[in-house]
C-alpha cells in the first residue's frame, strides 16, 4: 500500500509540472491579447497610416470625373490659335466635394490648345466665289493643365473640349474681306471660324483624381 501511495504522489507531481510548463508567461499572454486586437485598435506604424484613417475621405482630393467650370480670360480663335498655345481662365463656380468647397470661384486656371485649324477651301471643291459649302470650317480642341490653389501650381488632367465653326452662335468678330470677295461671301467665310471669347463659360471634367496639397 505504501508503495502504491508513492506512485500516486509521483504521478500528481508530474502532472503539476506539465500544467505549469504549458501556461503562458505574463508577456506571452499580453502578446496573445494584442494579436487579437482589431485593425482599428492598433497603433499606426511610424512609417505608415492608420487602418481606420484610410477609410476617411481626403479633404483635399478631387475625384476623377469632378466638373471643373471655367470662364475664359483670353480669347481663342481657330483663325489665330496654334497647337501648343496656352490660355488663361478662372474657376467660374466653386468646386464642392461632400459639402466642402475645395476650389473657390475665381481661382486661376491654365489651359492648352491641343489642335487648331483655320477654315480652308476643301480639296476638289468649287472655285473661289462659289457657295460656302466648299469651305471647311475651322476648329479648336482645348484642355486644362493646371490650377493655382493658394499660390501653389497643381497639375491636372481633364477632358478636352472640341469646338468647330459654322454655327450661327460661333461667328468670328474678325473684320475685312478677301480680295475680290463680296461682303456676303466674306460673312460666310467668317461663319466658318470658331471663336471662344473672353468670359466664355466652359465645363471640363477631371480625367484623373488629383490631390490639391
Amino acid at each position: 500500500m505504501r508503495s502504491h501511495g508513492k506512485r500516486i504522489t509521483i504521478v500528481l507531481l508530474m502532472l503539476s509540472l506539465i500544467c505549469a510548463c504549458g501556461r503562458p508567461t505574463g508577456d506571452n499572454a499580453s502578446n496573445s491579447a494584442d494579436s487579437q486586437k482589431l485593425p482599428f485598435d492598433r497603433e499606426p506604424h511610424s512609417t505608415g497610416i492608420s487602418p481606420s484613417q484610410a477609410l476617411i475621405p481626403s479633404a483635399t482630393k478631387l475625384p476623377e470625373g469632378t466638373p471643373i467650370p471655367i470662364r475664359l480670360q483670353s480669347a481663342l480663335s481657330s483663325a489665330s490659335s496654334h497647337a501648343g498655345d496656352s490660355f488663361s481662365a478662372t474657376i467660374g463656380e466653386p468646386v464642392v466635394i461632400d459639402g466642402q468647397t475645395l476650389i473657390a470661384s475665381g481661382t486661376p486656371v491654365s489651359g492648352r490648345v491641343l489642335e487648331a485649324k483655320p477654315s480652308a477651301r476643301s480639296r476638289g471643291g468649287s472655285p473661289e466665289g462659289s457657295p460656302d459649302n466648299s469651305l471647311e470650317p475651322g476648329y479648336l480642341r482645348i484642355v486644362l493643365v493646371s490650377l493655382n490653389v493658394g499660390g501653389k501650381t497643381v497639375m491636372i488632367e481633364t477632358s478636352s473640349i472640341f469646338a468647330k465653326g459654322g454655327s450661327h452662335e460661333e461667328r468670328t468678330a474678325a473684320s475685312g474681306a478677301p480680295s475680290g470677295a463680296s461682303p456676303q461671301d466674306s460673312r460666310k467665310d467668317k461663319d466658318k471660324e470658331i471663336v471662344l471669347g473672353i468670359d466664355r463659360r466652359l465645363n471640363f471634367r477631371l480625367a484623373q483624381a488629383v490631390d490639391l496639397q
